[in-house]
């Protein structure tokens, strides 16, 4: 009878150790759905040109993409899928930075959708890299959704978006093929 208390005090002990872990692991991956941290990030000031998007909706649902680039009506976006820890994507980062300056004062807005494994690795790239524009790290809901739709199964992968909103280009050229991406993005431009 002891050996069957022991055995069960145990089963609950690791039960209460996992549930633990797992809550723990759940917030530090997913610490921009909780409001004190969006308060710590209305808070802190940002880096002028870096902008943090929300991947939460007002309402607590999270975001789909269609909410985040209709957000730039009116403005042609340039997205960017990266990673801190992709060498590829952090080769085009200079590359990007001469397109921000082609396109200063322009209605060209610069999207980084991100596909880090953590907050602190996403947030250390962006500083590391001054990468300028808007940035989002997906949740599960959002990162599925940019899959289904856009088969995004590798990066660095760069997308178009004219000024109503619209894919235009899911394969767009790299920021190092600036002439065949600028002729691209001022074509979108010189549309109604």
């Amino acid at each position: 009878m002891e050996k069957l208390h022991l055995k069960t005090l145990a089963v609950v002990l690791m039960g209460l150790f996992i549930g633990i872990t797992l809550t723990s692991a759940v917030s530090k991956v997913q610490p921009m759905a909780n409001e004190k941290t969006d308060q710590k990030t209305k808070e802190k000031p940002q880096t002028e040109g870096i902008h943090f998007i929300n991947p939460i909706n007002k309402d607590g649902s999270e975001k789909l993409f269609t909410d985040v680039i209709s957000q730039f009506k009116g403005k042609v976006v340039y997205i960017d899928f990266w990673a801190s820890w992709c060498p590829p994507c952090r080769q085009q980062m200079p590359y990007s930075a001469n397109l921000h300056q082609e396109y200063e004062g322009k209605d060209v807005v610069f999207l980084y959708v991100s596909f880090d494994r953590s907050e602190t690795a996403w947030k250390k790239g962006i500083e590391k890299y001054n990468i300028q524009g808007y940035h989002i790290l997906p949740q599960q809901k959002l990162g599925m959704d940019i899959n289904s739709k856009y088969q995004v199964t590798g990066i660095p992968r760069y997308m178009l978006v004219d000024k109503n909103g619209k894919v235009v280009n899911t394969d767009a050229p790299r920021p190092v093929q600036k002439q065949q991406l600028v002729t691209q993005i001022d074509k979108l431009l010189a549309q109604k």
